[in-house]
């Protein structure tokens, strides 16, 4: 990471996004559904489709089959350090929130509507 992340804002990425490296150190949100948990790492199906894999505490307990947000740190290998989640309820569209994503990351139109994250 080239410049420190400002406190309290963090990209909203997907889970290409998390693999392509370019937000490595950087704390990012990934929403998705929970695939599974076995105590040391978690799989989420993203917005985007694919999975991505979370580090989670041993003791964590996490709603298998409901859409959350992930708030971590996401780490070179792909993955992300999980820090805390939240419950997005059953009626949270991912396909539209995908489609936010990929034009908030777009640099067509990040300078004139989005703020720079990065």
């Amino acid at each position: 990471m080239s410049e420190q992340q400002a406190d309290g804002f963090y990209p909203r990425v997907n889970a290409k996004m998390v693999k392509s490296g370019q937000f490595s150190g950087m704390i990012v949100s990934v929403v998705g559904i929970l695939q599974s948990c076995d105590g040391s790492f978690a799989t989420i199906q993203c917005a985007d489709g694919d999975t991505a894999r979370l580090s989670v505490e041993p003791d964590i307990s996490l709603p298998i089959g409901k859409p959350i947000e992930v708030i971590g740190a996401a780490n070179e290998d792909g993955s992300v350090q999980h820090f805390i989640n939240r419950d997005l309820g059953d009626d949270f569209d991912l396909g539209v929130y995908n489609q936010m994503i990929e034009i908030q990351q777009n640099p067509k139109f990040q300078a004139e509507y989005f703020q720079a994250v990065m």
